[in-house]
Order: structure tokens, then C-alpha cells, then sequence
């Protein structure tokens, strides 16, 4: 996913260098060399049948998020994948520690076949060779995926994405919401994510306002201003996870949270509160990829790529659509109004979501980490 970094400041963004290879006709084969293993041209070299035939008997172990994907790949996905293929589809449901455990066992016999990742674990997978590479040419609904979601390494299948959102109590927001930079210098008791420096620091760079989408995080002269920033934020919380920042509202400590929109409707659906919710996302805002990796040493990478492919039918991405608030890979999928009205949908609105690019703020990491840190402490 590390692009051309451009000095110009145009809009040689972080969302559309996602599609550089579309856009460019680079094939993705030639980049697997950098990346370690061989290069998988062929769909039928290992366990799970050949390119043109599904597999059948087969089990496949696909790790994904906790929570509600896991619930939807469950009690969804799996039954329609093994309906229509005869196959096992085993969920593994993990949020945290899936490098470590990839790294803890033997190479020839991972934990699962398909993980989904972090964009920081992405890349920390490419640079330990723990993720297959193969072509993504060589699935039949690759042309079905958004250019804007592609990335451009051949290690990855992107199936889904989120936007981030501000959820809000009604109640306590006086005025009307717009942008980040709106928000972030009106908002009061404010609750932002602390596990990790990126999602609050992505935000505080498009509330910044001084170059195009998010360039302040990838250009060294833009990191003073996203703190300064950030410190000028009326913040009541750093949250570690999601579970500490929800109760903060009905105890009257937050009247908003940067959160993610499919994660905070699902939320607000399935819970009992007196709060009156708000969820509001800015024209502009941050989002990531569900993107799923085949896993160094499965003797089912041909099943996977079967799964993938799969998944990208339109069939299965308007059930996983219906079931969840994410916009999805394939432009043909149906959705419900909610994520109609608030999930940018076409590759020309995806142009103004900033998807994190990990491989080209590595080098900047720990100051930014250690800065990051700082500012917390001092809630």
C-alpha cells in the first residue's frame, strides 16, 4: 500500500493510490518478488482443486473480527458458502494478537488459512513474509472490486470497508455538524481512540485543514500541526476500546465520540439506552479496508482464493451489506438506506475517504507514537 508520496500536494491522495494498479495496468505478479515466496500464477498448485472447478469436502478456517463480523461470517456467510460448495467453513473470531499468533506456529501449519488484518499488522505481515502473495488477477471477480480499494501489493483481497463517524448525544450537541475541523473546534467533552495513534491523528490532520486529505500524517513538515491540533480538541477521554468510550455517555462524561459508522449503528440498534444518539459522518472523512490475507504455510490457498471470490458475488456481498453498515468491494451490491444515506458508495465518493497508509508513516512511528502518548497523559 506505499505509493508515491508526491511532493506536489495535489490530489495524488491516499485514497487514490489505492488504484494506482488499475490505473497504471501494473500487474501485480511483478511485485511479489519484493515481497518473499513465489509467485502463485496457477489456481489449482495447491490443496483445493483447479482454476474452473470448486472445491468440495474441503475446510477452511478464515479468521475475522470479533463481534458483529464474526457474527454475520457465522451465522450468514458460512451457511450460504457451505450450501453452495459442500465445504467446511470454520470462524475464528480474533481482535487482537493474529500476527503473534501466525509467527508462534510452525510455517507449514498456520493457525487459519485467511485472516482479516490491521493496516499496521498488514505491513508488519509483508515485511516478516507471513502473508502469501498470488495475483490477484487470477480471480474471476477481481474486476469486480473498487479501484479505490485495491492496494499494491499481491497480498491482500479487499471485501469490505468502514468510514469513521461522530456519534453524538443529541441532546448535548448544540450545533449542526460538518466537517472534521468543524467538530473538532466546537465539540465539547470530547472522546477520541487511544489505543493507537492513527485513527485520532488521521482525524486531527483533516481537521487541520493545510493540505489536501490527510497529507499532514505522511509529510514530517504537517505532524507539528495535527498536534496542535489535537491539543486543541475540548477531549474528555482517550478510550482504549470502544467499551470504555459507550458508557462515558449515559455517565454524562461524553457528549461525542470518533467512531466508526457500521460499529456505531450496530451499536446504538442493539442497545437499550436513554441517550439519543446522533451519528453524523463529514463529507470528508477516514476509513479502513477489510482486507484478507492468505496465511503463510496453509496448504488451502487455492480453497481461499475460492473463498474470496466467493465473497465478492454479488449475492454475498449484499448479505453481508444487509446485515452490516459497510460499504463493500463489488459496486453491484444492494444496501439498506442507512448505509445508502451515509457510507460513501461509488469509487467518485471513496475520493474523499483517506484510508490509513501505514507503509508510509513506519518511519515516523515511534515519534509519533511517543508525541501521541504525551497528549494522553495529559487528559
Amino acid at each position: 500500500m506505499s505509493a508515491d508520496t508526491g511532493s506536489d500536494g495535489t490530489a495524488a491522495s491516499r485514497t487514490s493510490r489505492r488504484a494506482v494498479i488499475t490505473a497504471a495496468g501494473t500487474g501485480i505478479v511483478g511485485l511479489s518478488g519484493c515481497l518473499g515466496g513465489n509467485t502463485d500464477t496457477t489456481a489449482g498448485n495447491e490443496t483445493g482443486g483447479t482454476a474452473g472447478e470448486m472445491s468440495t469436502g474441503e475446510t477452511l478456517r478464515v479468521s475475522t473480527w470479533s463481534g458483529t463480523n464474526e457474527e454475520v461470517f457465522r451465522q450468514e456467510i458460512k451457511p450460504l458458502y457451505e450450501e453452495q460448495t459442500g465445504n467446511t467453513l470454520e470462524v475464528i473470531g480474533n481482535w487482537a494478537n493474529i500476527l503473534s499468533q501466525i509467527r508462534a506456529a510452525p510455517a507449514d501449519d498456520p493457525p487459519f488459512d485467511l485472516t482479516l488484518v490491521g493496516d499496521k499488522d498488514h505491513y508488519f505481515g509483508v515485511q516478516e513474509d507471513l502473508w502469501e502473495p498470488f495475483d490477484i488477477d487470477t480471480l474471476e471477480n477481481r474486476d469486480l472490486i473498487k479501484s479505490n480499494l485495491l492496494r499494491e501489493d499481491p497480498v491482500s483481497v479487499p471485501l469490505c470497508y468502514g468510514v469513521t463517524c461522530a456519534v453524538y448525544d443529541q441532546d448535548a450537541v448544540d450545533f449542526e455538524l460538518g466537517s472534521w475541523n468543524e467538530i473538532a473546534s466546537q465539540a465539547s467533552n470530547v472522546s477520541l481512540p487511544g489505543s493507537f495513534f492513527t485513527n485520532a491523528l488521521q482525524m486531527a490532520a483533516l481537521a487541520a485543514d493545510e493540505m489536501p486529505a490527510d497529507e499532514e500524517l505522511y509529510d514530517e513538515s504537517g505532524h507539528d500541526v495535527i498536534f496542535e491540533t489535537l491539543r486543541g480538541v475540548d477531549t474528555a477521554q482517550y478510550y482504549s476500546s470502544p467499551g470504555d468510550m459507550w458508557p462515558a455517555f449515559s455517565n454524562d462524561l461524553v457528549d461525542l465520540g470518533q467512531y466508526f459508522y457500521a460499529y456505531s449503528a450496530k451499536k446504538i440498534e442493539t442497545t437499550d439506552t436513554e441517550t439519543n444518539f446522533g451519528i453524523h459522518v463529514p463529507e470528508q472523512t477516514t476509513g479502513y479496508t477489510d482486507d484478507y490475507h492468505i496465511v503463510r504455510g496453509t496448504q488451502n490457498k487455492a480453497l481461499a482464493k475460492e473463498f474470496l471470490d466467493f465473497m465478492l458475488t454479488e449475492e454475498v456481498q449484499t448479505t453481508y451489506a444487509q446485515n452490516f453498515n459497510l460499504g463493500m468491494a463489488n459496486p453491484e451490491t444492494n444496501y439498506p438506506d442507512a448505509t445508502q444515506e451515509n457510507v460513501p458508495l461509488s469509487d467518485d465518493e471513496l475520493e474523499n475517504v483517506s484510508f490509513i497508509e501505514y507503509a508510509d508513516i513506519a518511519e515516523y512511528s515511534d515519534n509519533l507514537s511517543n508525541r501521541f502518548t504525551e497528549i494522553k497523559q495529559g487528559i
